[in-house]
């Protein structure tokens, strides 16, 4: 879901008011501000001086990496311009470098070409691209899902706020109703624990009532048995976890921060904030080493202790992209990203050290496969990932209309192999 709810930047750098005195340390809106105005200055040392700090703040923000390259350009630095590009290939991404004449004159070197060719080697499919089951309803703007032990299929609709078994045809309304999107669910015994919002693309959104949830339906009944709602300005629940002990954890992508409602009380708290936070997507509950991993859009993978809130960074020592994840799971030890953010989006798995602050591996396990509209949310069932296909979130405009010329596929289950 991560990149919905992302400012739309322009391809190339758009200059950035002013924004008055900087707070100590400078802000990531602080820089690009100034960087801002280098870009009008025509002040390209700046502009460099000040993108790299922006992006030493968001260390996998591609629309600054993006700006960074064309800011080498401009500085007649193409060396660094071509060794920034060469880093995200062998990432394995691919970025279109367009929309100025300095990125023109860039992939127009003759140094440029071998570049081009791992892109464009990176945007192959991988993997298997057959389908587990479908559900013929291209309207729900699928998000959320989740599978019974006896192999019943949930998915949550953010369009809509249905939440409906994909395998009983006699229930098409859906087994349940939410007033809001529902953007993950998680099935625990009978309950259906489902993370609501009736914001973004939820049809009957409201600016004037918008709320962030926790909700538990009776899995049969649909009947509410609790609505637990923020008392707090801006959130928007993007991920789900229930522990064996009914502990909910919600992550809040609009306010990044981490929510949690203990068993039996009727408020959330506020669990773990952190200033590195940006926009906070997935997260994995790690019960036996009393953890949850986090996955943060632009700034990467944390885990906090469930114990106290602290907050960890999980380091990249093998400078893979770990940035642009929405549904993150955790798998015999390894955790297993749906990336929606990334040119190609892809289904990675990562490898941690014994204290899980490391990233020590990283392997894609599907990528850029014709049956995809935005891969989004999945489940893990015994050693197989079944994960949305087609969540249809690019169909739809800034304002939640259709575009122009959008064709939103049924609701489609993939699954990759973990072994």
């Amino acid at each position: 879901m991560g990149s919905r709810k992302l400012l739309a930047f322009a391809v190339v750098f758009i200059a950035m008011a002013n924004s008055g005195a900087f707070a100590q340390p400078p802000s990531y809106q602080d820089h690009m501000a100034k960087a801002g105005v280098a870009f009008d200055a025509e002040d390209w040392v700046s502009l460099n001086t000040h993108l790299d700090e922006a992006q030493s703040i968001r260390p996998y923000s591609l629309y600054v990496w993006k700006n960074r390259i064309l800011a080498r350009q401009l500085d007649h630095r193409t060396e660094e311009a071509l060794e920034l590009a060469e880093i995200i290939a062998q990432r394995g991404l691919s970025m279109s470098l367009t929309g100025h004449e300095a990125l023109d004159v860039l992939t127009a070197d003759p140094k440029f070409a071998t570049i081009a060719g791992m892109m464009k080697e990176n945007l192959k499919p991988l993997g298997d691209g057959a389908t587990l089951t479908h559900y013929d309803d291209p309207d729900l703007l699928p998000e959320a899902y989740a599978q019974s032990r006896k192999g019943d299929e949930y998915i949550g609709s953010v369009r809509t706020g249905k939440i409906i078994n994909m395998n009983d045809p006699l229930s098409p309304e859906g087994v349940a109703m939410a007033p809001g999107g529902v953007f993950d669910i998680e099935l625990r015994g009978k309950k259906l624990w489902a993370a609501v919002n009736n914001q973004l693309a939820y049809e009957n959104a409201s600016d004037d009532d918008a709320f962030a949830a926790i909700m538990v339906f009776d899995a049969k009944t649909g009947a509410v048995l609790r609505d637990i709602r923020a008392n707090a300005p801006d959130a928007l629940f993007g991920d789900l976890e229930v522990a064996k002990d009914r502990t909910a954890y919600a992550s809040d992508s609009l306010t990044p921060r981490i929510f949690k409602l203990a068993p039996g009380a009727e408020t959330l708290e506020i669990f773990a904030e952190e200033p590195r936070f940006v926009n906070l997507q997935g997260i994995a509950l790690d019960q036996k080493n009393d953890r949850l991993f986090v996955a943060d859009y632009l700034a990467g993978l944390f885990f906090v202790e469930l114990e106290t809130g602290a907050v960890t960074a999980i380091e990249n020592t093998i400078d893979a992209h770990l940035g642009g994840i929405d549904g993150l799971y955790l798998h015999k030890g390894d955790l297993i990203g749906i990336q929606n953010g990334t040119t190609p989006q892809r289904i990675i798995r990562i490898a941690l050290n014994k204290d899980a602050d490391e990233a020590i591996g990283l392997e894609v396990l599907a990528q850029n496969l014709d049956g995809w509209n935005e891969p989004t949310h999945s489940a893990i069932v015994r050693d197989r990932l079944d994960y949305i296909a087609t969540s249809n979130w690019p169909s739809y405009d800034a304002d939640w209309n259709l575009r122009d010329g959008a064709e939103p596929q049924p609701v489609r289950i993939m699954s990759v192999d973990l072994e």
